[in-house]
This record gives C-alpha cells, structure tokens and sequence, in this order.
C-alpha cells in the first residue's frame, strides 16, 4: 500500500489527518502504509474520493490515477454526465430504445 502513503505525502497530511477523514485511528494508516493490514472496499473507494484517483491506482492494479469515468467525462457538460450515467444504468433492451429514439431525432433534423 506504498500508493496510500505517496499520496497522502503529496496531498501534505499527515496519517492522523487521513485517520480522522476515514474515522479511523492513526494506527490503523500506518498499518495499512506497513502492510501490516488491508483497507476494506468501502474504505479504499472513500481513499479514492479523497485523492481523487481510482480504487485500481491504489491497489497498483494500474498506473493510471485519474478514474476511467472522470476520463471520459472530461469536457462533458453537467447533463452529458447525467445522461450518460442514466444510460448506463439501463438494461440493454432499453439501452437500444434509447439510442434509436436519439438516432431518431437526429435525423429528423436533417
């Protein structure tokens, strides 16, 4: 868990301020920067948030630390980014209906 304690170096807090953002003792950081113990799921997304990387960045599952979402998003507007998500939640079936009524409208444009 190197990455946890390089961010939280560049970020410039200290392990008690990373323990109190997480509600956890100072302890607990230095042995999860030790690898004396692992973060659980939730506490490695709310380590995310807080270093604005992603989960993969942290567990050196990728040397990318900007989220694939955050990526992609990049230059959306806000509604883009609402639309996207509300897409994505669609089961596939209607993922389609969905895109042909866009299709659909675009081409009525025209």
């Amino acid at each position: 868990m190197d990455r946890i304690t390089l961010l939280r170096k560049e970020k410039g807090i200290s392990q008690v301020a990373l323990a109190m953002e997480l509600n956890f003792s100072q302890k607990m950081i230095s042995s999860y920067e030790n690898g004396k113990n692992e973060p659980s799921i939730s506490t490695l997304k709310h380590m995310a948030d807080i270093f604005n990387t992603s989960v993969d960045y942290l567990i050196n599952y990728t040397d990318i630390r900007t989220p694939i979402d955050k990526i992609a998003q990049k230059g959306l507007s806000e509604d883009e980014c609402r639309l996207l998500n509300i897409y994505r939640s669609l089961p596939d079936r209607q993922q389609n209906i969905a895109l042909g009524i866009i299709l659909g409208l675009q081409n009525a444009e025209k």
